[in-house]
């Protein structure tokens, strides 16, 4: 064809008319291009017409080897993928040129990007050398459209008294994405997975993830009208009975001064193991239980004989921690272990695990769900929870903490860390919460009772259950506890639920 032009398959130059000849031997390669047509390549040998040519002349002088290269290869529409020219292993790419060949386009420098799939080729050129032609490979992205969420509630019906709540979760495809996702109430994002309010009403509640919306619920805040308070004490448990109250020997004379945490632990040891037998169960074999029998040199036993098993098998050199103690003599572990290590805290030196070998049947029968190592027990912190780090301030610190002791109970019990000083980071100290009383209209502890291993300085010591008022310190935003006469006052730091049997449900 007339308009079809020929071209060089090696350096893509265009042949000059229709006809081709030459005085080298060798052979030759071309195509022809019509348009955006191109044809296939042909090969033509040009043999010497000298059948006995002279002395061998000697090798013909060499041109520039001039070679392209492109990383990576392969591409997605909108990705860019950068080119490389060398002569004679000399990086050229900032003197050279490249082309699409597709029209022989120029780049403007050494990267393409691209915007529609398909393979491309490409060439270069520098001074005048034309080099080896590559291809680039690119693919258009497969963008699922992602799947849809569904949101649910724990309930759908709260009372409007700032503590009652309901908790939300978003799954997609069976997996839980609330972490991923943003919840809406009221059309206002809400802080967190968990809503409480005060105000009586009707509340739409969905979930964004991404460009997915969920499915709306609607939550009724119901007013309250009861007045009065309630008080709640842990299973088996009354003013006067059910609770324990192991003290130190001596204000700690007895090698316990920092067991303030192993008296907590058995005190609610001791209860986990009375809901145990109220269950009809039988204890297992080598678990300790009771009033003390193990006596010292003028003070005689401790209230339980659990506390004798913390004072002879850990190194009480130091303070130690409930989450440790309590999957320490149940199962033979330690929560984490993030405490229990040498030279800052109260250490094992014995394995532990009196109840090892039941503990699996045991434990599927508690509730699990507060998210340590363990499940059954944990460290819920003011620095990190409602206090010291957060932006809770006045009531709203009391309200978080409030639920969570009432979620404790709906499981079980608790310990309590206090501290006697208004620094809430110096003088920490364990003491065992028993029971807790509620405002029925704010819904707000008023009081909480708490058995306390330092509360009494002189032998001979007898069980007490101390009662606490509940309030908000205004000059710090902290929760005070007040009606103590040795302390006066004390500030809660961390609260350590702790599941009683039969809580799995």
């Amino acid at each position: 064809m007339e308009d079809a032009s020929i071209y060089f398959a090696d350096t893509h130059e265009v042949l000059d008319g229709k006809q081709f000849k030459t005085k080298y031997a060798g052979q030759y390669s071309f195509y022809a291009k019509r348009g955006t047509a191109k044809s296939d390549v042909i090969n033509i040998v040009a043999k010497a017409d000298n059948p006995n040519p002279g002395p061998d002349p000697g090798p013909d002088p060499q041109d520039k080897e001039v070679k392209l290269s492109v990383e990576p290869a392969t591409i997605y529409v909108d990705e860019s993928a950068t080119f490389k020219v060398e002569c004679d292993g000399n990086d050229v790419t900032a003197n050279a040129t490249i082309y699409l060949t597709e029209g022989d386009v120029a780049l403007e420098g050494s990267t393409y990007t691209a915007t529609a799939e398909g393979v491309y080729a490409f060439y270069a050129k520098y001074d005048d050398v034309t080099s080896n032609s590559v291809e680039l490979t690119v693919r258009m992205k497969i963008v699922e459209e992602e799947k849809p969420i569904e949101l649910v509630a724990t309930e759908l019906t709260i009372k409007a008294n700032g503590v009652d709540a309901t908790k939300f979760t978003v799954t997609q495809d069976g997996a839980n994405v609330t972490d991923k996702s943003t919840i809406y109430v009221n059309e206002s994002i809400l802080n967190g997975n968990r809503f409480i309010t005060t105000a009586p009403g009707t509340y739409t509640v969905y979930a964004v993830k991404g460009s997915v919306k969920s499915n709306e619920l609607t939550i009724t805040a119901e007013e309250v009208t009861s007045t009065g308070k309630t008080i709640v004490f842990a299973d088996g448990v009354t003013l006067t009975s059910g609770w324990y109250d192991v003290n130190k020997k001596a204000q700690g004379n007895n090698g316990d001064i920092n067991m303030c945490w192993a008296a907590t632990s058995s005190n609610m040891i001791q209860w986990f193991q009375d809901r145990y037998k109220a269950a009809g169960k039988t204890l297992p074999a080598g678990a300790v239980d009771g009033p003390g029998v193990t006596s010292y040199t003028n003070y005689g036993p401790y209230e339980l004989e659990l506390m004798n098993v913390f004072l002879t098998q850990w190194d009480n050199s130091r303070g130690g921690h409930m989450e440790q103690a309590i999957p320490w003599y149940f199962e033979g572990v330690l929560n984490g272990g993030e405490y229990a290590s040498p030279g800052s805290q109260a250490v094992p030196m014995t394995d532990g695990g009196f109840w090892k070998s039941i503990w699996s049947d045991v434990k599927a029968n508690m509730y699990c769900g507060y998210g340590s190592t363990v499940g059954y027990t944990t460290c819920y912190n003011n620095y990190y929870q409602w206090g010291n780090g957060t932006d809770l301030l006045g009531a709203e610190r009391l309200a978080y903490f409030t639920d969570l002791v009432v979620t404790a109970f709906e499981h079980g019990m608790a310990g309590l860390t206090i501290s006697l000083s208004a620094n809430l980071y110096s003088l920490h100290h364990a003491t065992t919460l028993w029971g807790y009383e509620i405002d029925n209209a704010t819904g707000l502890l008023t009081r909480v009772w708490i058995t306390d291993s330092d509360d009494i300085m002189t032998e001979p010591k007898t069980p007490l259950l101390n009662e606490y008022s509940v309030s908000i310190d205004e000059g710090k935003s902290e929760i005070k506890l007040t009606g103590n006469t040795r302390y006066g006052a004390c500030w809660v730091v961390s609260l350590h639920p702790f599941a009683g049997y039969g809580s799995a449900e």
